[in-house]
């Protein structure tokens, strides 16, 4: 039989509420930060021009693809977490440390590059939370996420940087 008060407590159980607050907010400043990084591309795949026009469509069609399911598995790990993922565009803008691009007069290789220079921005924050190895004590199920996504970011970047040679 199922205890209502176990329904109420956090889903990870252990954590601590301090280490709740941390992993909650890098949480929704990742989640910012995807948001600006699935905007930038999108944006980016509307206004690619040139001779690789559909190559590029196509590959960055892709990259804002998983980039809307990165954001959704974000979202979901605050959730599990037990808090309330940011939900608007003014509290995701507000979050977010990534400078807005105009795509309309950027080439396909600038585009690229400022798409590379981005993951590596957001590869940086992840390394620098996993570093904490006190975060995770008690909640190796979001350390492990961050690693799973630090990997997807590595293989995006790398894909990103291959069209780039």
């Amino acid at each position: 039989m199922t205890n209502f008060n176990s329904l109420n407590a956090r889903p990870i159980g252990d954590i601590s509420e301090e280490h709740v607050h941390r992993i909650t907010d890098f949480l929704n400043n990742l989640l910012a930060n995807e948001y600006a990084l699935f905007t930038k591309t999108l944006n980016y795949h509307w206004n690619v021009t040139g001779p690789r026009f559909h190559s590029m469509h196509n590959f960055l069609e892709d990259q804002y693809k998983s980039l809307l399911t990165i954001m959704d598995d974000v979202a979901e790990r605050v959730r599990v977490v037990g808090e309330t993922p940011i939900s608007t565009v003014s509290s995701l803008k507000n979050a977010m440390d990534i400078t807005e691009t105009n795509g309309e007069r950027l080439s396909a290789n600038d585009m690229l590059k400022d798409l590379f220079e981005t993951h590596l921005m957001i590869q940086t924050s992840m390394k620098n939370l996993v570093k904490d190895e006190s975060l995770f004590t008690d909640d190796p199920g979001t350390e492990d996420f961050l690693v799973g996504l630090l990997q997807t970011h590595e293989e995006m970047s790398w894909m990103i940087k291959s069209h780039l040679v």
